[in-house]
This record gives structure tokens, sequence and C-alpha cells, in this order.
């Protein structure tokens, strides 16, 4: 089978490592991948949905799996199925769980879902007489995309006056602004939770742990992930089965109710409360760097699953496959991540690595005059498994120090509070 991963980081190296490992795969090609998905596959370049299904249909590609959520806000699947292509994941209309948190919020509501207490908004003077009578800390996000970056934790008014007026006045984040939710801030410990779905049943793989702050102690701004861990040994099976009985299966139904069936991964951020668990939010594809810890972990051929799912018919079985072990992913990333990420800098990879079960995976990297140099923020994910956590994360950071690249910066206590 001839497969086509859409992206160019982390998530789609890991993905792609994955699948290569498949007796089912004939040729795997990245639009555009990285220099570590050069080990497994061609990297070609296609810029817009068009070329997409083009190259799809001329080189008799069985399934495309788009990686981040812009190829489904473009509706890269609505065109590649309207040409008999199959592919994995949401049409553009299901993909607007995560497209629009007011949307989420909306199907959340239909569908009983538990989640923070919450308004939505369009008019800025709305939002500042709702501040007036507020208790705090609440949460301010922007209604669309906006690359991980629309969300603050509001301790103040004047925090909160701040971040609606960036996003809806001075249009930080573009159009995504143009709507707001205030919701409730939940406490708690957070946990990411991935489902493929038919349109109908779902499959669970297994439960990981992010971390957002660029800091240690999880302190500073929120990032697109400094690093994972999995399992989560919060999530257990008891809680797995709460989180399908009142989310997961009642979020499906409600999308297929309203003609939408989603197909793809869902994949659920949650607050884990001494109430129980809560959405804070839907994403409608893997997650990064989620992905770098759970593909190592899965014990079984990813290739027939995601097949199955895109044709609407996946076994009837709550889950996949899992190790029995524990796996680290470390996020080394640029000077100056999240806002200004410095770029061009050499880097040195360990070799031989520290440890047979360890993968570096490409993120923010690109070849230049025959060096491999950082082009982003993100730079590698350093990732780890073993029989245990504090293995894992041993030969992780092992790893981590025998990698080099002026300015690298990385979390210390990633899988260390668990």
């Amino acid at each position: 089978m001839n497969i086509l991963i859409l992206g160019s980081g982390g998530r789609e190296h890991a993905l792609g490592w994955k699948i290569s490992q498949s007796p089912l795969l004939g040729k795997l090609y990245f639009a555009p991948g990285n220099p570590g998905t050069l080990a497994y596959g061609q990297n070609i370049n296609l810029k817009n949905n068009a070329e997409v299904v083009d190259f799809a249909v001329n080189n008799q590609i069985d399934l495309v799996i788009p990686g981040p959520e812009a190829w489904l806000m473009r509706g890269i699947v609505d065109d590649l199925e309207k040409k008999g292509v199959r592919a994995f994941g949401p049409t553009k209309q299901a993909a607007m769980l995560e497209g629009s948190k007011a949307f989420a919020k909306e199907m959340m509501d239909k569908a009983g879902v538990p989640t923070a207490s919450h308004k939505t908004f369009t008019q800025i003077d709305d939002v500042m007489d709702h501040f007036k009578q507020a208790a705090f800390p609440l949460v301010v996000k922007a209604d669309g995309l906006a690359a991980g970056k629309g969300v603050t934790i509001c301790f103040t008014e004047e925090q909160a006056i701040t971040a609606a007026t960036e996003a809806m006045v001075d249009k930080k984040f573009g159009s995504s602004g143009n709507k707001l939710i205030i919701e409730e801030y939940l406490t708690g410990t957070e946990a990411s939770f991935h489902l493929i779905c038919d349109g109908k049943r779902a499959t669970s793989l297994v439960s990981a742990q992010d971390h957002k702050a660029l800091y240690e102690d999880n302190k500073g701004p929120n990032t697109g992930g400094m690093g994972t861990f999995a399992p989560s040994n919060l999530v257990t099976v008891e809680m797995e089965e709460t989180i399908r009985a009142e989310i997961a299966e009642p979020i499906l139904k409600a999308m297929a109710e309203e003609g939408i069936p989603f197909k793809g991964v869902l994949f659920i951020g949650l607050m884990l409360t001494y109430h129980g668990p809560r959405v804070l939010e839907f994403n409608a594809r893997f997650g990064d760097p989620e992905t770098q810890v759970m593909m190592p972990l899965l014990n079984e051929d990813l290739l027939p699953i995601l097949l199955s799912a895109a044709n609407g018919k996946l076994p009837e079985r709550d889950r996949t496959r899992t190790k029995d072990a524990h796996a680290v992913c470390v996020i080394m990333a640029s000077k100056g991540y999240p806002d200004q990420p410095e770029k061009g800098k050499i880097i040195s990879l360990p070799d031989p690595l520290p440890s047979q079960d360890l993968v570096v995976f490409h993120a923010g990297t690109k070849k230049e005059k025959g060096s491999l140099v950082t082009s982003g923020g993100r730079v590698l994910g350093v990732t780890a498994w073993s029989a245990s956590m504090e293995e894992a994360r041993e030969h992780a950071y092992e790893a981590v120090k025998q990698t080099h690249f002026e300015g690298a910066y990385y979390r210390t206590d990633i899988g260390g509070k668990q």
C-alpha cells in the first residue's frame, strides 16, 4: 500500500516511523516531511489541496494521513474523497470540533459532555461587562485556531481585559479572535486521551500526559508542548471507561445525529478534577508531542487500524494493544521559543544512540549546506521507552545530553511527577 503523510513535524516523523514497520506498506511519502523522515520514505513538496489530490491520484496513494489541523480545516479530506482517495481524518465540517471552540462547546452541551461552565461572546463591550461580575481566575479563549497560543489563564480582571482586547480588538490571532469563550478555571491534572474513530465506533490509544508550560514545575508561558510521557497513571481502566461513557461516546453520537460523523483521531484534552474528568478541548488530529510516546508503545500494526477507520469499519474493541512499558519524550527547543525562536543553528546528534529503544524525532530541522540545522521552535523530540518510567526518563535524558545545538533548551522534569 502507498501512503502519504502530510506535515513536517515530530508527529509526522513518529507516524512515519511506526507505519514504516508495517508489512502492508509499499511506498511512503511525506509532504513536506523533514530530514528525519527521509529514513523511511520520500519527501515531496505539495503546496495546496489541488496538488495533494493530483499527487494522490497519479501515484496510486491508498491512504492520505493529514498531520496538522490546518490541512483538515482546508477541507483536504473532502477534496480527496471527491476523487475517490481514502483519507484518515475528519471532514472540514467535523474538524470544527477543533477549529471552533464555540462549536465544540455547543456540541458538548448538546451531548451532555462534562466541561467547564462557559459563555461565548462576539462583542468586546459584552465581554467587559461580564468581567465586572465574574469570579477569578477564569480562562479567555479565542474561538479559532491560534497555534496553541489562543488560551489565557487570567487571575485578575486586568489580565482578562488585556487578553480579551488583544484577541478581539487588536486581532492578535486574526479572525480566530472574532469570538471569545470565557470559561471557568478548572483545577486538577491534565491528561491527553486519543481515540481512533470510524464515525460510530472508537478504539483508544494509550493515555499520555503533556507538559505545556515552558519552564519546570509547569511555570511560564504555554507552548505547543515541552514533552510528554505515557501512560498516564491517573487514567486508570476505570477512568478510561468513564471517559468513553461520558465523553467519547456521547460526542460521537451527537456528531452523527448532526449529520457530520467524525472519522479520524479524536484527541481529548482533559482536566482530571476531584469531580471527574472535564473536557478542556477537542482536537481533530494526533497530538504533538503525544504521538511521539504513543507510537513506540503501540504493540500492533498501525496501518490496518487507520485503514479500517477510514473505511468506517473499525473492529469492535475498546482499545489498541499496548506494550507493558513506559515512554518519555523530551522536547529540545530553540533559544527564544515560543515567541522568537532562533534558527540556523548546527545540530549534532548522538551516534550511536545510547539505547536501542530510543528515537530522536525531528520537528524543526532542515538540511543547509550539508549540515543539519534548526528551523523552528521545537527542534527535536528525544523519545525513549523501557519497562519503567525511571529507565525511560534516564535513557531519554542521556540522549538529550549527547545532543547539541547552540541555545538548546529543554525541561528537566518531564515524566518526573506522575
